[in-house]
């Protein structure tokens, strides 16, 4: 249960500090006063976001702070969050000037998602847009799943069914990656089989062939000088060589003599040795040099067959050309990988769908389970607020495929009057009717949910007299197990409260501000009477008070 509220610089609110008890306390006050403004602090602390549109003082934080005490039976939870568990538990929310928002348990850093989690076992919060709710599919899920105790199982189910798009999701990208992939498959194959077909195997093949290519067209030329260099060397009746070999003689004889001469010979002899090289190069040349034009025509055709495989591919080299190759063969395996994954990614999607199929068939069972029951102490509850003709209807329009409830569409069908057929709730119920069938819900989920608090903002709206009452009292009697905490603009409902807190409004230092304090039981006599009066209060109005906080006591 809320044990203590405290608020600070949070809208028209300086700050306040509120000390609640068990049982159920009211909450009243002017239009305009500022009742909303402490929901909305509320609302913080079970994790609604805030700006710093909040902030009464710009450059000062805002803090909202709630003390909890809380049952064992979400200590798991806190576990699970690694935050320490205390059965008097302490929720913080901070809005700090710079915008940011910070949430801790029991001084525990907590993301939203956390404190979520954790304060809607606590509290729940009834807001006057929940009546709206009600035409959503989702709310009535939740009412049905807080009845059935399915919560858990549902949430496992989401998570399962979340697993199951995220798999579909995966596998929808890969059949696309593998459209994209086949529709370039044929160009990539092609391109990758012509580069395979021309067996480049020698980064050097262009340069040779280009260089037997030059040969072979000047062979006669080449072959030619070639023959008549060798003729010149060695060949003729007065070659090189033999000159050398002349030279070299005629400087043996002069050795004894000519100091040089020893080392000129031995120079000649490196001549003669490099010049028989030379003409073993040439002579070998000379027979390479032949004169081939079916040869020339098969390497000009390899040359021309490399030159435009290199232009096709915008390659400057064969080493290039072969990196090519292995980038098509790269594309081509992709497209086979993208097929295996494919056929993995549907088996997934298989297993994960009859994983989901099973949580939803046995989800929908216990749903189903409880329709009767809870329509019976729905119709049974809404007797007794004066409708004694009260018609409810849970139906579940069952869809043929999983969805995000799974195979559930679960439809409240009312009617008011015996003579009027059930239709949807926005169909047919007026405000008043809204509340009175909406207390009911709450009543049934309170019960059922195990929350320690719940607070009802105006869920009394469009009644009046004897029904008022009749609401008062199913407040009260759910305040026998849980904390209730009402905002009310109904005396008949005010004067049920053990506690009574006003809310009313005070302009100080030029600026207006909310305040909040609780009444005595004198102070409660004239709030209950002006609030029977109105503006002007009467005695009649006094001694009705008098009476309504006197029947309580009865």
């Amino acid at each position: 249960m809320l044990k203590q509220l405290s608020i600070n610089n949070y809208l028209l609110i300086d700050e306040i500090k509120l000390d609640f008890e068990a049982g159920f306390s009211v909450i009243t006050g002017e239009t305009g006063a500022g009742k909303s403004i402490i929901l909305g602090a509320i609302s913080l602390l079970l994790g609604k976001r805030a700006d710093t549109d909040v902030l009464l003082e710009k450059s000062k934080k805002c803090i909202v702070e709630g003390s909890f005490v809380i049952n064992e039976n979400i200590k798991d939870l806190f576990l699970k969050a690694d935050i320490d568990y205390d059965k008097n538990t302490i929720i913080r929310r901070e809005i700090l000037p710079e915008g940011k928002s910070r949430a801790f348990i029991n001084d525990t850093p907590v993301n939203l998602s956390t404190l979520k989690s954790i304060a809607e076992k606590i509290t729940d919060l009834h807001s006057q847009h929940e009546n709206l709710a009600l035409s959503l599919a989702e709310y009535r899920i939740a009412i049905i799943d807080t009845a059935a105790k399915t919560k858990d199982e549902f949430h496992k189910y989401q998570q399962e069914y979340l697993n199951l798009k995220n798999l579909q999701d995966q596998l929808k990208n890969a059949e696309q990656e593998l459209s994209n992939a086949q529709k370039d498959l044929d160009y990539y194959t092609f391109q990758a089989e012509q580069l395979e077909k021309a067996n480049l195997i020698d980064d050097n093949e262009l340069i040779e062939l280009e260089a037997q290519s030059a040969m072979l067209e000047n062979a006669e030329e080449i072959k030619l000088i070639l023959e008549q260099s060798t003729n010149l060397i060695d060949n003729n009746e007065v070659s090189i060589d033999a000159m050398l070999r002349e030279l070299k003689n005629g400087l043996n004889k002069i050795t004894n003599s000519y100091n040089n001469a020893n080392e000129i010979i031995d120079r000649i002899d490196s001549v003669i040795i490099e010049l028989k090289d030379i003409n073993h190069q040439l002579s070998a040349d000379s027979e390479k040099a032949e004169i081939n034009p079916s040869l020339l025509e098969i390497i000009n055709a390899r040359i021309d067959l490399l030159n435009t495989l290199l232009t096709k591919h915008q390659a400057n080299n064969i080493a290039e050309l072969k990196l090519k190759y292995l980038e098509y063969s790269a594309l081509i395996s992709n497209t086979i990988d993208i097929e295996n994954k494919i056929q993995a990614l549907n088996k997934s999607v298989e297993v994960q769908n009859s994983i989901c199929i099973k949580i939803a068939k046995e989800l929908s069972e216990k749903r189903t389970s409880i329709f009767i029951k809870t329509q019976e102490y729905i119709i049974g509850q809404l007797q007794q607020l004066g409708m004694p003709h009260a018609i409810f209807e849970i139906h579940n329009n069952k869809h043929p495929h999983l969805t995000e409830n799974g195979f559930d569409n679960i439809e409240f069908k009312f009617s008011a009057n015996k003579s009027v057929k059930p239709q949807p709730l926005d169909k047919v119920a007026s405000g008043g009717e809204f509340s009175r069938l909406m207390l009911t819900m709450k009543s049934l989920l309170v019960n059922a949910s195990g929350v320690s608090t719940v607070i009802f903002d105006e869920i009394d709206t469009g009644v009046s007299g004897e029904i008022a009452s009749k609401m008062g009292k199913i407040m009260q009697k759910i305040a026998g197990n849980t904390q209730v905490i009402s905002i009310s603009h109904l005396a008949q409902v005010a004067a049920l409260g053990q506690n009574h807190f006003k809310v009313y409004k005070i302009i100080e230092n030029d600026r207006t501000q909310t305040r909040i304090t609780k009444l005595s039981n004198e102070e409660r006599v004239h709030e209950i009477a002006a609030m029977i009066s109105g503006e002007k209060m009467t005695n009649q109005a006094i001694e009705n008070a008098k009476i309504l906080l006197g029947n309580t006591c009865n």
